[in-house]
């Protein structure tokens, strides 16, 4: 037979197919493997091997064991030394470097062969990394666990399932003297628990025991001996609850003691006070009945003496709103009465008779300005949105400064007074003329009398950026910081008896409803600068051309209780060819309207609002139901009321511009 009819023999065949299932099993080992001949040179090694020592199979053919583990993180000499000379070394741990972090292994060198020696050894490796890991968070963890049970200020303790203390903390180990309880009888001895009212608790019956049991105890107080660094007695709060394994099976019981001693006395002597608190409550009753008796005659004379008080600062106030009310009105009838006296002296002087007929026009329109703002303070009414007009501020102070030339003198009686006047032109804004040009009366008359020895007025109107400014100076003795920042309260003065502390506070007042705003510059010994300053409106408004009224014949009935009042509105409108009846009062009213057959007699009705015998407002009402084709308007004293009835087809204030009336009796229905 030849050589190659013998490997092709049956039994041949099998041991080759042996050999490949163990190389199939060699390579599904999940355990690093590798065999060293006699020599200790590598002869085979699977898979893993490699991939834990980092060499490829072409690298570890022949190796010397000794250099078989080149990023073992350990001289492994002594190991195969000891696995050659006694045929196996004890299995240990070996680390590796890798590329994906440290591998943790554990291997054993085994000898292989007969008894003259070795003839090979075998290495075998089980990766463990994980293992490792979590032993080394396990143990992490229970230290951690440890420290935190042991800083616990309460007192813990486990036991086991038949009373024996199998841990406790530092807490627990302090409250007794020498060995701390072994078990849970030991602890019942020391302690000798009872209940907060002196019943004695058996060892069945202590909280542990119960828990051990299979039941939970919650917050149950007992008293306690101790003996350990506070000896004596204390109460505790007892919290135990039992320990179960995964099925559920009873394995021992965890307790937990917290000192509640300080909280107790203190509930303790909280319960006492409370107690007393009641007793002294019955004692005091009586007391306190007597008391508020007392409080209330008091009050209510306190409350009486509150009211007279209140009244005489009332009357008081009143008396300061009068005098500034004098003082406003005086400054209003002085320009008036200078101009009436000239007016006399030249009535034959066209030119000079309207001039002085438009200053004193000028003049009582301040003053009913005056009015309106007395009114409304009366009343407690906010202000009501007015007819705004374009303003020229340079025009506006030329006509203060005429107005005022006259009290020159009378002012400022100690020397000669020098004007300053110097005016921009195209400041124009919008505003109440009225009301402006009282501000401005205010400030320089306010100026001449801080110049008693005569000195310098001066009147700047001007111009900057976004804002327009006038400013009145004198040269007077100035002012203290403390009296520059009280100026504009309402009743402040430095003049004493001479002055009610109302101008500058009006000043203010109109500069706010003008959307702008009052400053004061001065020095001490040096003088005084008042300054207005305004937004700045677009450009002068181009003047209207006026519209002829037509001159229809109206029937007109005014009701009126003044007597002066009542016919010059009655001469007005007869100058302009109307039919006019004058009454007093709503009675004759009344009866003029009723004494007619169908049809009213009148085009229009013209009421005041305060009559001797009821309100106007009644008779605009009955009008405007009876006859609704009646052009029916009022004239009233105080500021037209925004929340008044609106009945009326037109509102004027007194006094009455005379344009405005014609143009509005004379307008159709």
């Amino acid at each position: 037979m030849s050589l190659t009819q013998s490997f092709e023999h049956p039994a041949v065949e099998h041991l080759t197919e042996q050999l490949a299932r163990l190389e199939s099993l060699f390579e599904a080992v999940p355990l690093a493997i590798a065999v060293f001949n006699d020599a200790l040179t590598l002869v085979r090694a699977n898979s893993r091997y490699c991939e834990l020592t980092q060499l490829k199979p072409a690298q570890s053919t022949a190796r010397s064991i000794y250099d078989a583990f080149p990023n073992a993180l350990a001289d492994l000499t002594e190991q195969i030394d000891t696995a050659v000379r006694r045929g196996a070394a004890r299995p240990l741990r070996i680390a590796f470097s890798h590329p994906g972090g440290q591998r943790v292994v554990e291997a054993t060198f085994t000898a292989l062969g007969g008894e003259r020696g070795a003839d090979g050894v075998l290495f075998v490796a089980s990766d463990i990394s994980e293992l490792e890991a979590l032993r080394t968070d396990l143990a992490r963890n229970v230290a951690q666990l440890e420290a935190i049970f042991d800083v616990i200020p309460e007192s813990v303790r486990v036991y086991e399932a038949d009373g024996t203390v199998v841990r406790s903390n530092t807490q627990a180990q302090r409250e007794h003297r020498g060995p701390p309880p072994a078990t849970l009888r030991d602890l019942w001895r020391h302690d000798l628990p009872r209940t907060l009212d002196g019943m004695s608790l058996f060892v069945h019956e202590h909280p542990t025991a119960r828990a051990l049991r299979g039941d939970s105890v919650r917050g149950e107080t007992l008293v306690v001996r101790r003996g350990g660094d506070l000896p004596g007695e204390a109460v505790i709060e007892v919290n135990a609850n039992p320990l179960r394994d995964a099925s559920g099976a009873l394995r021992g019981a965890v307790t937990v003691e917290r000192d509640v001693t300080e909280r107790t006395r203190l509930a303790r002597e909280l319960a006492e006070q409370v107690r007393r608190s009641a007793a002294l409550y019955e004692v005091v009753s009586t007391e306190a009945e007597r008391l508020e008796r007392m409080v209330a005659e008091r009050t209510e004379e306190l409350l009486a003496l509150q009211e007279r008080r209140a009244r005489e600062r009332q009357l008081a106030a009143i008396g300061q709103l009068a005098a500034g009310v004098m003082h406003d009105v005086n400054n209003a009838l002085n320009p008036i009465m200078a101009a009436a006296h000239l007016l006399a002296l030249r009535a034959d002087d066209p030119v000079a008779v309207r001039d002085y007929a438009a200053r004193i026009a000028r003049a009582a329109e301040t003053g009913a300005a005056t009015a309106a703002r007395v009114g409304r303070f009366i009343r407690q009414e906010p202000v009501a949105e007015a007819h705004e007009q374009q303003v020229d501020l340079a025009t506006l102070a030329d006509e203060v400064i005429a107005m005022t030339r006259p009290l020159w003198a009378e002012r400022a009686r100690g020397g000669p007074v020098t004007l300053d006047f110097c005016c921009a032109a195209g400041c124009y804004v919008r505003g109440i003329p009225g009301e402006i040009r009282e501000a401005l009366l205010n400030l320089v008359q306010n100026a001449l009398d801080a110049m008693r020895g005569g000195g310098t007025l001066g009147v700047h109107v001007r111009m900057v950026g976004a804002e327009a400014m006038i400013d009145v100076s004198d040269s007077g003795a100035g002012m203290t910081r403390e009296v520059r920042e009280r100026a504009f309260e309402p009743f402040f003065t430095t003049k004493g008896v001479n002055g009610t502390g109302l101008g500058l506070a009006e000043v203010y007042g109109i500069m706010k409803r003008h959307r702008g705003r009052a400053e004061i510059d001065s020095t001490p010994g040096v003088g005084t600068t008042l300054r207005l300053v305004f937004p700045v409106a677009d450009g002068p408004e181009q003047a209207a051309e006026p519209t002829a009224v037509r001159r229809s014949c109206k029937r007109v009935l005014v009701v009126e209780d003044n007597d002066d009042g009542r016919e010059f509105l009655g001469a007005l409108l007869l100058s302009e060819g109307h039919q006019v009846d004058l009454v007093p009062n709503l009675a004759l009213a009344w009866a003029k309207l009723d004494d007619t057959e169908g049809d009213v007699p009148y085009d229009v009705v013209v009421t005041d609002i305060g009559l001797p015998d009821g309100c106007g407002w009644d008779l605009v009402a009955d009008v405007r139901h009876r006859w609704p084709w009646v052009r029916v308007g009022v004239i009233t004293g105080w500021e037209p009321r925004t929340d008044g009835p609106a009945e009326a087809h037109f509102t004027l204030r007194k006094p009455v511009r005379t344009h405005d009336l014609l143009a509005l009796v004379a307008a159709d229905p």
